[in-house]
């Protein structure tokens, strides 16, 4: 399914989600499924998690109410919710696929741990043991012109404009578990110059859950975590200070 949602709601979305660090920042979407199979979200809503925790979340259930009622007042359709992972990828955990209970809904995913946000969006099904996602097309369309002229894809602008940066050396430690993934990263940073990026190839779970984490708290800039579909991830570090 192709998704849209316009920049300002992006924006708006973002911009909650930095505001309610470090815990896990949520809402709903609304629109409409037009004729030709696009899934258009017109109205974003901003709720409280009343978990206030970075790793779940649940809405306000009176907020929720409130935000059903203002949809079917304008005429719109519930369409899923939205949520941010501040420290982790843009992609379902299994406790997001667990709470995923409607297979008809969409679920957007923004991910806050690197220097630029990234935002997906899901589809989950099967039963509860088994469920199963997959990333559903998402565009944003700029306000302007209301056009689907950037696609996204999991990436924003601001992203792209990273996307060309210079690897200065490479890392694989997908061969070893925590903690020894966090000390290999850190040695290859200290063989590294100030402004140099480090490539990190590292395995899904508690490897790419703490390592970003855990080179962020030594000052260090992560710049994007890309999921390569097969369980690992390309981590991209600038190095701060000598």
């Amino acid at each position: 399914m192709k998704i849209t949602i316009r920049r300002s709601d992006f924006n708006r979305i973002y911009e909650y989600a930095l505001s309610e660090q470090p815990d896990e920042a949520c809402g709903l979407i609304a629109g409409v499924d037009r004729e030709d199979g696009v899934r258009e979200i017109r109205k974003v809503y901003l709720l409280t998690n009343t978990d206030h925790t970075n790793e779940h979340f649940s809405v306000d259930p009176r907020e929720q109410l409130a935000s059903i009622k203002d949809m079917r007042a304008e005429g719109l359709k519930p369409l899923g919710n939205w949520h941010s992972h501040p420290e982790t990828p843009s992609r379902p955990s299994e406790e997001d696929k667990r709470l995923a209970n409607d297979s008809s809904a969409s679920y957007l995913i923004l991910s806050l741990a690197a220097k630029y946000p990234v935002l997906n969006a899901f589809h989950v099904e099967g039963p509860e043991t088994e469920r199963v996602s997959r990333k559903e097309e998402l565009i944003i369309l700029e306000d302007e012109d209301h056009s689907a002229s950037d696609s996204v894809e999991g990436r924003n602008k601001e992203e792209e404009e990273v996307a060309d940066f210079q690897v200065t050396d490479t890392v694989d430690i997908t061969d070893v578990t925590c903690p020894i993934t966090f000390v290999k990263t850190k040695v290859a940073l200290e063989e590294l110059d100030d402004g140099d990026i480090l490539q990190v190839h590292i395995n899904d779970g508690e490897p790419i859950q703490n390592v970003p984490r855990s080179v962020k708290e030594e000052g260090h800039e992560v710049l994007r975590i890309d999921d390569n579909g097969d369980g690992t991830f390309e981590l991209f570090i600038k190095k701060v200070g000598d």
